[in-house]
């Protein structure tokens, strides 16, 4: 009987395990009310880019079915700091799904120490103007940050990443 109790232990918690790696964001709300180009990437850029953190998101407001680019906004939550997640999707002249994915936050650190301690295994490809460097993902294909002096003790960045299909 404790075997039994065990195993079903054991299977309940995977069950649980795998609900959570299954978790919905908001972008998966408007795919069901809504036909969407690109919806399943979409949906697999917005559980990627937001996890587990609390959010809110807001869809360029059309109803019409017969769009060609979709648009959301959102602001998720970490711990120390709230962000900015703009998602784009669109289908290319291929039938494929062109999508991107943008954020922007303040960190309250120079950019000089951010660069330090979040991007250290980043690239450096150049500067914008004299206050933006751009820097450009080792471990993420497509993937920028860019990096902007606000004031003397501010950063603000901003992510981008463009996957073509």
């Amino acid at each position: 009987m404790k075997l039994f109790a065990g195993v079903v232990g054991s299977l309940l918690s995977l069950s649980c395990l795998f609900n959570i790696a299954q978790a919905k964001t908001s972008m998966d709300s408007f795919f069901e009310s809504q036909a969407i180009p690109c919806s399943s990437e979409l949906q697999e850029l917005a559980t990627t880019a937001l996890k587990k953190n609390p959010h809110r998101m807001l869809p360029y407001a059309s109803k019409s079915d017969n769009i060609h680019l979709f648009n959301a906004l959102a602001v998720t939550i970490y711990r120390d700091r709230q962000s900015h997640v703009t998602f784009h999707g669109v289908k290319n002249i291929e039938g494929g799904c062109d999508t991107s994915v943008t954020e922007s936050y303040i960190l309250q650190t120079s950019c000089a120490d951010a660069r330090h301690e979040a991007f250290s295994k980043w690239d450096f490809e150049g500067k914008l103007n004299e206050h933006t460097y751009v820097l450009k993902s080792k471990k993420i294909t497509g993937k920028q940050a860019f990096l902007t002096e606000q004031l003397s003790n501010f950063c603000l960045v901003t992510t981008r990443q463009l996957i073509s299909n």
